[in-house]
């Protein structure tokens, strides 16, 4: 996948055409789900695609944001070996699957789920495993505005952010989301350029968040790479793990593609960076 174009491009999707996916575009789906990109590659899963009839009404008042569940023709149902980072291994699958499927000119959404064992009750799902995401599947009506547009010309260094009628935030620049060597040291992103990271970081910080608070930041120190995400009351856990996830694979997918493959390693550094404390260091890589 060219994962440049598709992260620049992407956007969530809330309403559908009524029109069903073919047969072939859902199966190459479901065959991918299957093999999509994992964090942690020891954790099993499950997916699988059902049509609107088989999901809408029986979930329609206990998922999706407030209770209002996404009108769809089909939904993505994941389920996931319950191990350590198994929630932030479904944000870098899943997230996977949607770059796929737009490639494949098809929309999605992440749906807001409260509890995973109710849903798997209501859709009489037999499994051991855990219910961690469920996105809507469909072709886009573009009835709805995008939230936020990003003009790159694919020259990071000269990003501009064209807020659209109803956005209510700004994507963050490069200098705002990674500082060099400490916290509050704002990232020079000529240096970025000079040490291959740019893009990487440049694309990390497109990734979605929930409520679009863009929760992340990296430091930069010497060839290692910090990530550290900020807590917000009105977030839970299960929605900065899933966030945590996906920014992990954008970062990931732009360094693999331009300089080498990389792993990230969860925990803390021995530095904790004096970063304040409404932030905690999740994760680190080696670049």
């Amino acid at each position: 996948m060219e994962y440049k174009d598709l992260i620049s491009r992407m956007k969530s999707v809330r309403n559908y055409k009524k029109d069903a996916l073919n047969e072939d575009i859902i199966k190459k789906l479901e065959d991918y789900s299957e093999k999509s990109k994992r964090l942690v590659k020891d954790i099993k899963i499950e997916a699988m695609i059902k049509n609107r009839d088989e999901v809408y009404d029986r979930l329609k008042n206990i998922a999706g944001y407030n209770d209002i569940m996404l009108d769809a023709p089909h939904y993505l149902i994941f389920l996931s070996e319950e191990k350590e980072h198994y929630i932030e291994n479904t944000g870098y699958a899943v997230e996977d699957i949607r770059l796929k499927a737009y490639e494949m000119g098809v929309g999605s959404c992440w749906i807001t789920i409260n509890d995973g064992e109710l849903i798997k009750e209501k859709m009489n799902i037999k499994s051991d495993k855990k219910l961690t995401a469920l996105i809507s599947f469909g072709f886009d009506d573009n009835k709805n505005k995008v939230l936020y547009e990003n003009k790159t010309e694919y020259n990071p260094s000269k990003a501009v952010v064209n807020i659209v009628e109803d956005n209510v935030s700004e994507r963050l620049g490069i200098s705002d989301v990674v500082y060099m060597k400490k916290w509050g040291e704002n990232a020079d992103p000529d240096e970025l350029a000079r040490l291959g990271l740019l893009e990487a970081f440049f694309y990390a910080r497109l990734a979605p968040s929930t409520k679009n608070r863009q929760p992340w930041r990296f430091i930069y120190d010497d060839g290692t790479v910090v990530l550290a995400l900020r807590k917000d009351e009105n977030i839970n856990e299960y929605e900065e793990k899933i966030d945590t996830g996906i920014v992990m694979l954008y970062y990931e997918l732009i360094v693999d593609s331009t300089l080498f493959n990389m792993d990230w390693k969860f925990g803390r550094t021995e530095n904790d960076y004096e970063i304040p404390s409404d932030y905690s260091i999740v994760a680190y890589c080696i670049s």
